[in-house]
């Protein structure tokens, strides 16, 4: 896990714990307003040097000039493999749900096509920070929802499980939440069995922690 995957975890467990406001649940990247220097890595293994935009959302298109002069490129999330500002990794993914505006309420979970994940460990699991914008009824405007999702390769594709951070939810919602994620870890018994008595809390440090020794 790199250095800096360390600042947004601390973030995690301050916004959990009440001492930061869910509104501050997304970290402000260097890229997201201003042209940053970094790397873009094609589907073909290759890579291009040059300066990078994105603004973390789901389906939002990376912004990429190979110089300050350059003309600018747009990139859709699966039309690259993902890319890198700093010590900030980033890859695409696809094809997953998270919990968004709509869960605490309704109990509706959010889907996205493709987005880049930040990436914070890998292993068997990989485990990325995910920005989900949606519109919040109760606030009257538009906010980020953060999940940590859970990625792991099987035969028949990548299959992926979120954690939401900072939705506070009734106890019956928060078990569905564990629900899928006892599903996902299904052939990790030792994982699964301690998802059971997460609590809303602190269950986020526990599975983390889970999952850094299973990798």
């Amino acid at each position: 896990m790199t250095g800096k995957a360390g600042f947004f975890l601390l973030l995690i467990n301050l916004t959990l714990s009440g001492v930061l406001p869910a509104q501050t649940q997304q970290p402000s990247y260097p890229f997201d307003t201003d042209f940053k220097p970094g790397l873009i890595f094609l589907h073909d293994g290759s890579q291009k040097s040059g300066l990078i935009k994105w603004y973390p959302a789901q389906e939002e298109k990376l912004i990429f000039r190979e110089s300050e002069k350059a003309p600018k490129q747009k990139f859709p999330p699966e039309d690259l493999a993902g890319f890198q500002v700093d010590t900030f990794r980033f890859r695409s993914i696809s094809g997953f749900e998270v919990y968004g505006n709509d869960f605490a309420l309704l109990g509706k979970m959010s889907a996205i096509k493709h987005t880049f994940g930040h990436l914070l460990d890998s292993g068997k699991v990989n485990t990325y920070l995910v920005y989900y914008s949606g519109y919040n009824a109760l606030g009257g405007a538009i906010q980020s929802y953060l999940n940590v999702v859970f990625e792991r390769k099987t035969d028949s594709g990548n299959i992926y499980a979120a954690y939401p951070v900072a939705i506070r939810m009734r106890d019956k919602k928060f078990e569905k939440v564990k629900d899928n994620l006892q599903l996902f870890f299904r052939d990790y018994p030792d994982v699964a069995e301690k998802i059971k008595t997460l609590q809303q809390e602190s269950g986020l440090a526990e599975i983390l922690s889970q999952v850094r020794k299973l990798n």
